[in-house]
């Protein structure tokens, strides 16, 4: 594809990026708009998004780029933010779910969750459900979810030495004991499952849902994970660790590819398709945590 193909590519389609004031957020957000898609941007407060806002029309010269604000571990300001869009925009053809956070110790959000449940999982389930109308209406349509590998039950996360575990859906609420990297894989995995549930609903419908692990990535969770001993290293660990700029392609990817655009309920690493941890596929443990998702935001099973 030549440059001036690429510059094309996604013209007329508008995409939602959450957590666009993050590192690979701005990665992704940036190179959507370079595309020449209008691209909302979802950042924490309206001066992150009117300062990145600037920085990305600079960067692209497009000037159809957008910012709306919510706290995402909120599910009224996620709410807010569904309407809000809505009230500008009758189609959404792309919408990436790129925001996440890691939290060292147990804490609650204002609608009384944990908050890795909350941000990482919760926040996508109920956004994503806000905008599935208007996903549809817009077929084709893509939603790109941001996961982690950390959810995988089968390795050993190298910093940290912590192996999550499946689910268990007595204690989506970490009441039970509380390891952030544990708990930060249970929500991702949550994460996935459910985006493999919602792949299954929207069969026929043109609207595909995709996860990915972008990598070890040298973000701020990295620098919030690393034990006491290892922050004197962290710049140069960092150094050994993908850029956002590389973390942010596979998101790129399933979210602008011709070749993907049929592809759905489907996870990728270094965009190719891989195999999420085994409990992921069993329909019934997803519709299980679908329901339990569904009951915390107030949604229909």
């Amino acid at each position: 594809m030549t440059a001036a193909q690429e510059q094309r590519q996604m013209a007329g389609r508008v995409c939602l990026v959450t957590g666009a004031n993050g590192s690979m957020g701005r990665v992704i957000s940036t190179e959507l708009a370079r595309r020449g898609a209008t691209v909302v941007l979802v950042c924490r407060t309206p001066e992150q998004g009117d300062s990145l806002k600037r920085e990305i029309v600079h960067a692209t010269g497009n000037s159809s780029v957008e910012s709306l604000s919510a706290d995402l571990s909120s599910q009224a300001d996620i709410r807010q933010l569904a309407s809000a869009f809505l009230e500008s925009h009758s189609r959404l053809h792309v919408l990436v779910n790129n925001a996440g956070a890691h939290f060292k110790e147990r804490g609650l959000t204002t609608d009384g969750i944990e908050r890795h449940f909350a941000v990482n999982h919760l926040g996508w389930f109920l956004l994503t459900n806000m905008l599935l109308d208007t996903l549809k209406a817009s077929a084709p349509a893509r939603i790109v979810n941001v996961a982690s590998e950390a959810m995988a039950d089968s390795r050993e996360i190298k910093v940290g030495k912590i192996k999550p575990v499946p689910l268990d859906l007595d204690d989506l609420q970490a009441e039970r004991g509380f390891e952030s990297m544990r708990v930060y894989g249970r929500s991702k995995l949550a994460m996935v499952m459910c985006g493999y549930a919602l792949a299954r609903r929207l069969d026929g419908s043109e609207v595909t849902v995709n996860a990915l692990h972008p990598g070890l990535v040298g973000t701020n969770i990295v620098d919030d994970i690393s034990p006491g001993w290892a922050r004197p290293f962290l710049g140069l660990i960092k150094r050994f660790l993908l850029t956002p700029e590389e973390g942010a392609q596979t998101a790129i990817y399933l979210a602008t590819a011709p070749e993907v655009e049929t592809v759905t309920g489907k996870y990728f690493i270094k965009a190719r398709e891989h195999r999420s941890p085994e409990v992921s596929y069993d329909p019934a443990q997803q519709d299980a945590i679908w329901n339990a998702s569904a009951t915390l935001v107030g949604l229909a099973p």
